[in-house]
């Protein structure tokens, strides 16, 4: 099982029987958010962080959770993502997509070159 973001918010705020908005907002995320795939309004005992960089909802996460923290945070820490075309890193955005004639996807975009290629 992939671990939740509150998960995380224990391993920067310690255990506790509670946790507030505040002891998000010192582990650096939000207490509510929202699916990348489906969309659905999540909160930090239900969001997985993804590979993607974003949250997903337990029944999205599939294989793109993490097992533990410490797979979690080094992987937060080290993902650098360089535009395939220039190299640039300073500048990439995610960006929404048509991918088929009823369906949107994501991916990325370099600020620089404008190159755009799949997240």
């Amino acid at each position: 099982m992939p671990i939740t973001i509150l998960d995380y918010v224990k391993s920067v705020t310690g255990d506790k029987n509670f946790y507030t908005a505040e002891d998000c907002l010192a582990a650096g995320v939000d207490i509510l958010g929202g699916c990348q795939h489906c969309q659905a309004t999540i909160a930090i005992y239900n969001a997985y962080p993804s590979i993607f960089g974003y949250w997903r909802c337990g029944d999205c996460i599939g294989e793109t959770g993490f097992a533990t923290v410490a797979d979690f945070t080094t992987h937060h820490t080290t993902r650098a993502l360089a535009c395939p075309a220039c190299g640039n890193t300073e500048t990439i955005s995610e960006i929404r997509v048509t991918t088929g004639e009823r369906a949107e996807g994501y991916a990325l975009e370099c600020g620089d070159c404008g190159q755009v290629w799949p997240s």
